[in-house]
């Protein structure tokens, strides 16, 4: 899932990295050395997110 640029946030933290988060939901989050990593790896949680909201349904 490509995040459009809109549905996040980015945050210079206190170590020198960078945190990402949902804006609708910010327990969806992640961390990264550079702003592109943050985003990365927020895009493969997401993307973990979805696919297990997807089996929650199947077995319901």
């Amino acid at each position: 899932m490509k995040l459009n640029r809109n549905d996040y946030a980015i945050e210079a933290t206190t170590d020198g990295g960078y945190y990402a988060y949902l804006k609708s939901n910010i327990m969806c989050s992640a961390y990264g050395e550079t702003p592109d990593e943050a985003c990365e790896n927020l895009d493969n949680i997401v993307d973990d997110f979805v696919t297990d909201m997807y089996m929650v349904e199947e077995f319901v």
